[in-house]
């Protein structure tokens, strides 16, 4: 089933599934000292290189294929880092 959704809409769902876990895990986890980072920075931090790696993924099956789908992901990965990036000014 999942074989079968544009790579836009699996970019969507995985962002989507990301950073409500990330939200969810911040929310639960008690504060920690300003020494030493929580679960949820880390998992933030790490959002990242994930996004960066998931983009070269798209960018490669994007010339392996010619599927112009591919490369809407990769304007959808950042279009939802501009949306996050513009959120966190409410979150922090």
């Amino acid at each position: 089933m999942i074989s079968k959704l544009r790579p836009e809409i699996k970019t969507i769902l995985f962002y989507i599934i990301y950073f409500i876990l990330f939200l969810t895990i911040r929310a639960v986890q008690p504060k920690s000292s300003p020494h030493i980072p929580n679960i949820s920075d880390l998992f933030f931090l790490l959002s990242i290189p994930v996004s960066i790696i998931y983009s070269i993924i798209l960018l490669y099956k994007y010339f392996k294929s010619g599927n112009k789908n591919y490369l809407n992901a990769i304007f959808v990965v950042t279009m939802l880092w501009i949306i996050f990036y513009n959120s966190l000014k409410l979150i922090y």
